[in-house]
């Protein structure tokens, strides 16, 4: 049975708000805060996009949007860690081909023990696996089930998580397990001394002869097949990366807006906000910053409201969509600095905002990739009524 939640009655808008409140008071930074995860599960927001049935908030791709880039606007790391968890439970509900009971399991992690989760698949010798890197980890078949040995990087919120789905190589192909990361033979290793996103924590995850149990396997799939989840994994990773960045855009709008009407140099008559130069590039950021928000609301709501095999169609615009939202952000943090000048430039809000977005341009969907996926199927239409 779910855990009795005390804050039963609050809705999702409600939880957000105490979300928001811990995260000021906490004023997260370059530097992980253990309060931070801890101020989001204290909202009950880890159980969002769980059906309410399973114990949790009835939240779907819309609502996941809406909560990521509010968090975001407050802190890009915090929104990063937490879309991680939130990638993984909203695709969770829209897979096909997660066991029963592992899914059950996944659930009762997150209600009854609070945990947090995220997907560990990028390796430091294969790179990316938006770039085709098949895992090193190996995955041997044992009594009862499989030891695990390898090591992932970039996965964020490494101190915080409890589960993680982890990519293997198999004799059969490539499986994705759920490791219960409190496993014997589990070890986190710090974060990485990155440009930008350093309060995400994100640190390698080294398995050494991890025993993980046969009903942990989601699959086993071959290099040159899809996912056998189906579109769902995939579509919520690009709407969660767009959200996070989209919203960190929207901090550092406002954060220089509010620096710009109370700076006035010179004679102090004049508001920074009121010069036309200015102006010009506020309304450069925000232009960027509203038509990616239109973008990907647009494509969340009608994921929401498509049924399982219309979705698969939706994937090209959720790419879009997280490609609008990571260069707006770029576009926006960029200008933000260039109307603050020297003091934009001084460590704080906005000098942090220029570093963090930078991280959502590798973020996969990749956006060269994305781009050949995009004219691939352009040539292919107008190949389709019989061009040559």
């Amino acid at each position: 049975m779910p855990a009795v939640d005390a804050d039963a009655g609050r809705t999702i808008p409600e939880r957000l708000v105490m979300a928001v409140e811990a995260l000021e008071a906490v004023d997260p930074g370059d530097t992980y805060d253990p309060a931070v995860p801890s101020a989001l599960v204290a909202s009950g927001l880890q159980r969002l996009c769980l059906p309410v049935e399973a114990g949790g908030l009835g939240g779907g791709m819309v609502e996941a949007v809406s909560v990521l880039s509010t968090l975001g606007a407050i802190s890009g790391s915090a929104a990063l860690g937490f879309a991680m968890h939130t990638h993984v439970v909203g695709a969770l509900g829209e897979s096909e081909g997660w066991p029963t009971g592992l899914r059950s399991w996944v659930e009762q992690l997150v209600v009854v023990e609070h945990g947090l989760l995220n997907s560990a698949a990028t390796e430091e010798g294969s790179g990316s696996p938006a770039r085709g890197g098949l895992p090193a980890t190996v995955a041997t078949e044992v009594s009862g089930g499989f030891r695990l040995t390898g090591e992932k990087t970039w996965t964020t919120w490494l101190p915080a998580l409890r589960a993680a789905l982890v990519t293997a190589s198999h004799t059969a192909g490539i499986a994705t397990f759920v490791v219960d990361l409190e496993s014997a033979g589990v070890e986190r290793l710090p974060g990485f001394d990155a440009l930008g996103m350093r309060g995400s924590a994100s640190g390698r995850l080294r398995l050494a002869e991890v025993f993980v149990p046969a009903d942990r396997l989601i699959g086993i799939r071959r290099p040159a097949e899809p996912d056998l989840r189906g579109p769902a994994p995939g579509a919520w990773f690009a709407a969660a990366i767009g959200a996070v960045y989209l919203g960190l855009g929207e901090g550092a709008r406002r954060d220089v807006v509010r620096w710009a009407i109370e700076r006035r140099p010179g004679d102090g008559r004049t508001a920074v906000a009121d010069l036309p130069t200015i102006g010009v590039r506020l309304g450069r950021i925000d232009a960027a910053l509203r038509t990616a928000r239109l973008v990907l609301e647009d494509v969340a709501g009608r994921w929401a409201a498509a049924d399982r095999t219309g979705r698969g169609a939706l994937l090209a615009d959720l790419t879009l969509a997280k490609l609008t939202a990571t260069n707006a952000a770029v576009l926006a943090t960029d200008e933000a600095l260039r109307i603050a000048g020297g003091p934009g430039f001084l460590a704080g809000r906005l000098e942090r905002a220029f570093r963090d977005a930078r991280a959502g341009l590798i973020n996969p969907p990749l956006d060269d990739i994305a781009y050949e996926g995009f004219a691939r199927r352009l040539v292919g239409e107008e190949r389709a009524k019989g061009l040559s």
